[in-house]
């Protein structure tokens, strides 16, 4: 609950979307490191010759490599803290998959599509390589009913707006429920990112409602 400055007014925030951000200390050399293997892992060959395959990578077990466990673990670890200030109960927290991403400026791979994780409970994404020029995260509205009316605005401001936007930072996470539409317009400087998907063990529903499950 949140009380507004409104004379005789409560306000009561309802059903709110939640969107995490978290920053990360890379050790020595960890960050340039990181760089190199997912600049490798994204050449490829075709046609007989090696190119550089640009936005989502074929690779999504970064989680697996021990060069990604000091990240994997920071990323697990403000999920939990996240889960907790939602009062869930579960019994682990695993992520399913971890890749990188490249976009370039002027290439077809410059951007990435609205678009939303399936099959799991939270994703979020990580910034290696940014600059002030770099794209930013955007968000949509969850809630189709918000657009049958929009009166004109002032200005925007987070109770008017119909989307939300985090820069891309290096060394700062975004956490989000995996249902959330969001997309990345184009980028005017390269932009590496490494992104992961969640999947929450332990019940599902309550007991005895017959939509109860335990994954």
């Amino acid at each position: 609950m949140e009380y507004s400055d409104m004379a005789n007014v409560e306000k009561f925030e309802a059903f709110p979307t939640c969107i995490y951000r978290f920053k990360y200390e890379f050790e020595k050399n960890e960050r340039q490191n990181i760089i190199d293997l997912i600049i490798t892992e994204s050449i490829v060959e075709k046609n007989n010759k090696k190119v550089q395959r640009l936005g989502s990578q074929l690779d999504d077990h970064l989680h697996e490599n021990p060069l990604f466990k000091k990240l994997s673990d920071a990323i697990l670890e403000s999920s939990h803290d996240l889960m907790e200030e939602h009062g869930y109960e579960y019994d682990s927290l695993e992520i399913t998959n971890m890749w990188g991403n490249i976009l370039k400026p002027n290439s077809l791979k410059s951007s990435h599509q609205p678009h939303t994780h399936s099959n799991n409970f939270l994703s979020g994404t990580f910034y290696i390589k940014a600059s002030s020029n770099t794209s930013s995260i955007i968000f949509f509205d969850p809630r189709p009913q918000s657009s049958i009316l929009k009166p004109r605005k002032k200005e925007f401001n987070r109770l008017n707006s119909d989307q939300m936007s985090f820069d891309s930072q290096i060394g700062y996470g975004v956490i989000f429920p995996s249902w959330l539409q969001h997309w990345v317009p184009q980028t005017k400087e390269e932009r590496i990112s490494i992104a992961w998907n969640i999947i929450v063990r332990g019940d599902y529903g309550e007991a005895g409602d017959l939509q109860n499950a335990h994954i």
